[in-house]
């Protein structure tokens, strides 16, 4: 432990940033790249035909879209960063490190997208006749500029899975164009505006009264999803092609369902987009109310699904084939094994386990090794050791995380001496009694 330990004990570390970064997604993606490429192809087709009231449709879509991304958009963003700093130092430290001028350049993309946002949502009225082809045009720099948002940190986020030849090189190019960016960042960019059109349909179909003006919004939506299913297969296929093999084999995994639930499901939710799209270009008057609730549902299901297993599926590690999902170098295995991981914990209260200290030096390791992902007595049951080790005593925990890494690949391997291994295991014994050890710990 590098840095001090933050815990969120009931709902587990991992859960808290999955919660902040799949509302981000929703909006980064769903709202800044997508509803504003709606919005801007829809003022386009408004200008060219001379249609006020599709015009207006998207004036109000921009209002919207202004709202939620300084709002939303940007406390999520900044919580996002608020939560892995205290959560995951040791991963962000790495990444900031790698990264620190890409993440520079972002936020000044991020910067002139918000200026331009203001700039269009503000002269709607003042730039009228010939001056309706400028406004359009700065929508559609506003468009590319928050896609350049997502295209600087699909290369950050991309690198964590498949870092490519930065483990052998530590260049900054080879990191950001890894092997998995451009199937990634094609990957995003068309399930983006996918997710744009399911948040839109809904209230389109809700709140625009007149039929043919819904006709007129559901053209401009059914262009891109016939364009954007076809990229989502593609680019996923290509995706799925790049990444590690072991990653590969741990996709149905990481979503907990079974290999049966799994298919099931998610050919029933693209069967539900294939028919959303047809529906929504041959027959757009008459596109069924249930059909658009069931494609927000589905397409919320897809963007939760899709995080999860986009952060699951590199476990072991956090960066691949570098850094451990608790934030130990892979490279620092072998020196703790034989020096100890307390010894080279910063933070740690404990350097050396004595018998009077082994609960104590137990809840450090647990603090370091396990906390990342589990939790002592949280609500997803898998993770909580209070039910997974019920009735399981020192021994059999001992000798369990000893080779927990060969039965079950996806977790790190522990790293520590015997006597370390043993007060984790202790530690671990006695968080399944009525009175957790760390309650007691705590309390002295």
């Amino acid at each position: 432990m590098n840095f001090p330990v933050v815990e969120f004990p009931w709902l587990g570390n991992g859960t808290v940033i999955a919660i902040i970064a799949i509302i981000h997604v929703i909006i980064s993606h769903g709202v800044a790249i997508g509803i504003t490429t709606l919005m801007v192809t829809a003022e386009y087709r408004a200008i060219q035909t001379n249609n006020e009231q599709l015009r207006n449709v998207a004036r109000k879509l921009s209002k919207w879209v202004l709202i939620l991304t300084t709002t939303i958009g940007a406390i999520t963003g900044v919580g996002i960063w608020f939560s892995t700093t205290v959560i995951q130092p040791d991963s962000i430290g790495s990444l900031l490190r790698i990264f620190f001028w890409a993440w520079f350049v972002e936020w000044v993309v991020f910067v002139t997208e918000v200026v331009l946002l203001i700039i269009y949502y503000y002269t709607w009225d003042k730039w009228e006749g010939a001056k309706r082809i400028i406004h359009n045009r700065i929508g559609v720099a506003l468009a590319i500029f928050s896609w350049i948002t997502a295209a600087i940190i699909t290369g950050i986020l991309s690198a964590k899975l498949t870092p490519g030849r930065w483990t052998e090189t530590f260049s900054f190019w080879n990191a950001f164009f890894n092997p998995t960016y451009l199937p990634s960042l094609a990957f995003r960019t068309f399930l983006a505006v996918m997710l744009a059109v399911a948040l839109l349909s809904f209230p389109i179909k809700i709140f625009v009264k007149n039929k043919s003006l819904q006709e007129d919004v559901f053209k401009v939506l059914g262009f891109w999803t016939a364009i954007c299913l076809l990229g989502i297969l593609i680019s996923g296929l290509w995706y799925l092609q790049s990444i590690p093999p072991e990653a590969y084999d741990m996709i149905v995994w990481s979503t907990g369902m079974t290999d049966q639930v799994f298919k099931v499901l998610n050919l029933l939710g693209l069967f539900a987009f294939v028919i959303f799209a047809f529906w929504m270009v041959m027959k757009p008057k008459k596109l069924p109310l249930i059909l658009s609730i069931a494609i927000f549902g589905t397409s919320m299901a897809f963007i939760a699904e899709f995080e999860a297993v986009r952060e699951s599926v590199r476990k072991p590690f956090i960066i691949y084939d570098y850094m451990y999902a608790n934030g130990v170098l892979a490279k620092n295995e072998e020196l703790y094994k034989k020096e100890g991981y307390l010894k080279h914990s910063t933070f740690s209260k404990v350097k050396e386990v004595t018998e009077d200290n082994r609960a104590e030096a137990g809840m450090e390791l647990y603090r370091g090794q396990c906390m990342s992902c589990h939790t002592v007595d949280g609500w997803r049951e898998k993770r909580a050791f209070k039910q997974r080790l019920a009735g399981w005593d020192e021994e059999s925990i001992a000798s369990y995380i000893q080779t927990l890494h060969e039965t079950r690949p996806f977790m790190p391997p522990f790293v520590g001496t015997e006597d370390e291994l043993n007060a984790l295991a202790h530690y671990l014994a006695e968080v399944t009694k009525k009175e957790p050890v760390s309650t007691a710990l705590e309390g002295k």
